[in-house]
């Protein structure tokens, strides 16, 4: 620390402390996610099962889409704390902290702690943070992983020596990106440390790269499971690096990719995954911009090759609401840089417009009070559930039915109030000078609505969860009973993870098992209308997840034993 700087060690601690409490507390009390959480759940299942570390299974089929390091992390946490909803979410808790501080020591290296203490706040409570790292996804690693290889290149590139260790810890990161994501995991920091350069208008001397220790750590890390995988699964290499990689990016990909969301729709979301911080962005934009602070001006630079590579890159191929989460970290340093500088009044009218958006949030809420008082209720426009291989991350929110609907009136309620109270507070401390006490009331604000967030979750888990359906299954299921879903694998492929029945699918596909499917052990699992008759009128017990739409149209009887939402779990004997 500089001398007279006040930032003592208990203060810096506060930002990775908070992030620690919000996110273990949320690990436990949620169901598995349908969908992409099912399919990682199981792949890192099998692997603590089997002892197979190479090869990922999910639901007896060869799953080769993503590197395993997501899944050698949670089989890990399998091993060390049981299968479990706890230990699934642990090692996503554990990258958020870790990301929280690796941003800090980014901010501290190039700016000072005051900067580095802010930029935590926003990295932990902005609303993609949290939100994208509800399921248990290779996302956060990605994200982790490039911020520590910006972290190695800037202390790197402004120390005179340019030190082999710190290149070191760019590869080795590098290296640690591309065992979550594959070669996104190289293009991502290469691309920001070149357009970086080009800001900067400079030219590093080749030696200073130690390129070849460098690229000898990376392959070290790399290599080995690419090739046992190659060795273990033919036509790996093509699948992994041509399909799923080049193909993909240009919209050829075989399967076909499915869904991606409209460029605008896209670009505009960043404002919501940055909120609330999102109110400041304008006024650190142009701060920056016109700052004579050289450390300002570099981070400055370093914020816009970071977040500009990553948004230019999904500009340009397919793109979900998650992919955009790469960027927020940049945004976080930028915001901070001005937070913890400028008094000018653009940033004043940053805590104004949070005043009146919490203001007019409030003044929403009592409307709709009042609207419930007067007796009118709440309208859903879900009418069944829809085609989920075709959703994007949230479009299921159509599907919530009134019910779900109204029991969600209470944290939205809470909600409102704490961004009322919250932001009012901000302000109130930001007009008597008081910055870090005004950044702490917004950082409390997004604490609270993380809280609202975790609570929703449970409420709807019914809906993007079918962990009750595999409880009632496991509690019944016994050796060479079968279990089938009439509908895509995708919509109930959470079931996997709590009973130990493989399911087989009638009436729809298993979206991403496809190319595992070809391999010649792999288990036949969808089967036709007349498969399923057959098996449902043998000797056999069957147990079938059927939507409700489909219950009159096969009039198949047998046992009621759960009907939830649109969904039915019966049993033929």
């Amino acid at each position: 620390m500089k001398p007279g700087n006040h930032w003592h060690k208990g203060m810096m601690l506060l930002p990775i402390v908070l992030a620690a409490v919000v996110y273990f507390v949320s690990t436990t009390h949620r169901g598995v996610i349908d969908y992409d959480e099912g399919y990682y759940a199981q792949a890192a299942k099998g692997m603590a099962e089997s002892g197979d570390w190479v090869t990922p299974y999910v639901n007896g089929v060869r799953f080769l889409e993503k590197p395993p390091l997501l899944y050698w992390l949670t089989a890990a946490s399998f091993k060390a704390f049981g299968i479990n909803e706890f230990a699934l979410r642990l090692p996503t808790a554990l990258a958020v902290i870790a990301l929280v501080w690796v941003v800090m020591l980014i901010a501290r290296r190039v700016a000072d702690a005051r900067t580095a203490f802010i930029a935590g706040l926003s990295t932990a409570f902005s609303t993609g943070t949290y939100i994208f790292t509800r399921e248990t996804l290779h996302d956060i690693w990605l994200v982790l992983f490039v911020a520590l290889a910006m972290y190695a290149f800037i202390d790197w590139h402004l120390d005179p020596r340019h030190s082999r260790c710190k290149a070191l810890l760019f590869y080795a990161a590098t290296a640690g990106a591309v065992m979550c994501k594959s070669l996104i995991g190289v293009v991502f920091p290469l691309g920001i440390v070149v357009v970086f350069f080009l800001l900067s208008r400079e030219m590093p001397r080749w030696r200073t790269l130690h390129v070849l220790p460098g690229l000898t750590l990376f392959l070290a890390f790399t290599v080995p499971w690419h090739w046992l995988a190659a060795v273990r699964n033919s036509g790996f290499l093509y699948f992994f690096f041509v399909g799923e990689q080049f193909l993909r990016f240009f919209g050829h990909r075989e399967p076909p990719v499915l869904w991606s969301l409209p460029l605008l729709t896209f670009w505009a979301l960043i404002l919501v995954w940055l909120f609330p911080w999102t109110a400041f962005l304008p006024a650190a934009i142009a701060e920056s911009r016109k700052s004579d602070d050289p450390r300002q001006r570099t981070l400055f630079r370093l914020a816009l090759a970071w977040a500009g590579v990553i948004l230019g890159f999904f500009s340009i191929s397919n793109r979900l609401e998650h992919y955009a989460f790469p960027a927020l970290p940049a945004l976080s340093l930028l915001i901070a840089g001005t937070l913890a500088k400028s008094q000018s009044k653009r940033v004043l009218w940053a805590f104004r417009g949070l005043a009146v958006l919490g203001i007019a949030a409030l003044l929403i809420g009592i409307g709709v009070s009042v609207w419930f008082m007067t007796g009118h209720g709440i309208h859903s426009g879900s009418t069944g559930p829809t085609d989920r291989l075709a959703e994007t991350d949230f479009s299921i929110m159509a599907e919530i039915p009134q019910a779900t609907l109204s029991n969600l009136i209470k944290p939205a309620a809470a909600t409102v109030i704490f961004i009322a109270v919250g932001f009012f507070a901000a302000l109130w401390f930001e007009t008597r000078h008081r910055r870090v006490q005004a950044v702490i009331c917004v950082s409390a604000v997004m604490m609270a609505i993380c809280g609202a967030i975790h609570w929703s979750f449970g409420i709807c888990e019914d809906l993007i969860s079918s962990k009750r359906f595999a409880m009632a299954i496991a509690r019944e299921a016994r050796p060479g009973d079968r279990l089938v879903v009439l509908d895509d694998y995708e919509s109930a492929n959470s079931i996997n993870f709590y009973e130990p029945l493989p399911v087989e699918v009638c009436d729809g596909i298993a979206y991403a098992l496809i190319p595992g499917m070809k391999y010649p052990d792999a288990p036949k699992l969808v089967m036709t209308r007349q498969e399923f008759k057959t098996a449902w009128f043998s000797a056999r017990r069957v147990f079938a997840l059927v939507p409700e739409s489909k219950m009159a149209e096969l009039d198949p009887g047998g046992i009621e034993i759960m009907k939830l939402i649109h969904r039915v779990l019966i049993r033929n004997h």
